[in-house]
Order: structure tokens, then C-alpha cells, then sequence
């Protein structure tokens, strides 16, 4: 869905300005509805905007007063609440109110406590996905009530009609809700301890591979008249070694173990020495 977005700045101090402000704030009242003003958080104009610019609104989620867009989020009427700058300085943005934008927020309806929308010619009064919701009381039950986007009055309480037929279906859907909860939670635990034997299983097998690899290096370290075997470590989840770990290695030891090692060392590895070397 198409429209245009428009930003607007006016210093009211200018009595030109002023008058301007005045005569769009009153146009806007009466064709976008009640201003959003928010101060702090992106501001609500943008100086790419002046001159009006086409969008794209997204039409799958609907509000009273705002859209998502190709731009982010946008307003019907928006205005930055006068903090930073002075309160005569009025900027913010506004959207052009199309039929077609007020004929898809008025033929949407839409749960007000999930959010949950349908049209309005389904014929639904409350929301069908919200009696077994978790955290659902019962005295929040009337907003679950669809209402059009476009309805910006308060919540309707429950007729003893509608409560007659909500309460026990809520009531209903709440305990089949917990066993299904409950099943869902027995079920991860179930499948956390099948989980256990072969994880181990699979960790020790790791420690094994990792601690043969270990003692193979080390044990041809020695037979190579390698003596410094505490400065020298092995990385399981690399794969290599690392010697000079604890200290790096000096001149003197870095160009001995470089000898040792050229004797076809028979794993990867890796040396911190003294960086003057």
C-alpha cells in the first residue's frame, strides 16, 4: 500500500511560521487524528522528508496510528516533544490519510490482548487463539474482544451473556493448556536424560582421542631430548600444540626447538617466543 510521508520544521517564534504550524496542526487534527509526541529515541523528523516521499506500508500487522514501512516505523501524526531544542520549535512527520488505508484499518479487527487480527466480515467477537494463553486471567478476558483497528474506544466489560459462554471455555482451555504444557515440559526432560549416556559417551570418547594424541606428542618430545614439558600444551578443540604457553621461549630455546621439531615433528603446533627474535 502507497502513500506519502512528509516531514515538517517550523520555528513559531516567526510569526509566519507561526500561522503555518497552526493551520497543519489543525488540518492534521481532523484528517490524521491525535498527534503522537514523543521525546528521546529517534526523532520523528527527518530533513529528507520536507519536500514529501513516497512509502510502502505493510499491511499484515495494523495499528490505530502507525505503520510499518520501507522507512521503519511511521506515524499517522508524529512530533518531537520539545526538550533538547526549545518548546517553539515544532518538527515531526505525517502521513496523507488514503481511503484505502482507512478502509483496511476499519475492516480489520483485532484481539487487544494478543494481537491477533481478522476481518471483520468472519463474523468473530472474541479471539479464537487466547482462552488457553498461559498467562490469561479471567478478568482480562474482555480484551480478548475483536475490535476494529481503526476503534480507538475503551474495552467493552463482559455481558453475563458473553461471560456465561467465555469463562468455561477459558476455563476449559486453561487446563487442557497446562497439560499440554506439562506434557511438552515431561517430554524435554525425557529427551535431556535419553541424552545423557550418549553425550558422555561421546565426551569421553574425545578426552581419549584427545589424551592419546597428548601422550604421543609428548612422549616423542621426550625420546627427542625435549625437556621444557610443562611450557608445552595441547589444544583439543584446535588440534594443535603450543609451546611457550606458560613463558615465552628465548633465543637460545627457540632455535633448539626448532631443530627438535625439524625432526618431523608429527603434529601441528604453534610457538611464542620473545618477539626480537
Amino acid at each position: 500500500m502507497q502513500t506519502v510521508l512528509t516531514s515538517y520544521y517550523f520555528d513559531t517564534r516567526n510569526p509566519e511560521e507561526s500561522a503555518a504550524y497552526k493551520k497543519l496542526a489543525a488540518r492534521l487534527r481532523e484528517t490524521n487524528g491525535r498527534c503522537f509526541e514523543t521525546s528521546g529515541g529517534r526523532s520523528h523528523y527527518n530533513a529528507a522528508w520536507r519536500e514529501g516521499m513516497p512509502v510502502a506500508l505493510e499491511t499484515k500487522h495494523l495499528f490505530m496510528n502507525q505503520w510499518n514501512s520501507d522507512v521503519g516505523r511511521i506515524f499517522d501524526w508524529a512530533q518531537d516533544y520539545p526538550i533538547a531544542f526549545g518548546k517553539h520549535i515544532k518538527r515531526g512527520h505525517y502521513l496523507a490519510i488514503t481511503d484505502e488505508m482507512r478502509a483496511i484499518r476499519h475492516d480489520a479487527v483485532k484481539c487487544r490482548y494478543c494481537g491477533h487480527m481478522d476481518q471483520a466480515a468472519a463474523g468473530h467477537e472474541f479471539c479464537p487463539k487466547c482462552p488457553g494463553s498461559e498467562y490469561l486471567a479471567e478478568k482480562d478476558l474482555k480484551l480478548t474482544r475483536l475490535m476494529r483497528v481503526d476503534d480507538d474506544s475503551p474495552v467493552a466489560e463482559l455481558t453475563e451473556a458473553e461471560a456465561a459462554v467465555l469463562i468455561p471455555r477459558w476455563r476449559e482451555a486453561q487446563g487442557l493448556g497446562k497439560q499440554a504444557r506439562a506434557g511438552a515440559t515431561l517430554s524435554k526432560r525425557r529427551q535431556s536424560i535419553a541424552r545423557l549416556v550418549p553425550e558422555a559417551e561421546a565426551k569421553a570418547a574425545a578426552d581419549i582421542k584427545a589424551a592419546r594424541i597428548e601422550a604421543a606428542a609428548l612422549t616423542w618430545l621426550m625420546d627427542a631430548g625435549y625437556r621444557d614439558i610443562d611450557n608445552v600444551i595441547y589444544y583439543p578443540h584446535t588440534g594443535r600444540f603450543g609451546f611457550g604457553w606458560r613463558e615465552p621461549l628465548g633465543a637460545a630455546e627457540y632455535s633448539a626447538l626448532l631443530d627438535i621439531l625439524g625432526a618431523k615433528f608429527p603434529f601441528d603446533y604453534d610457538i611464542k617466543h620473545h618477539a626480537h627474535l
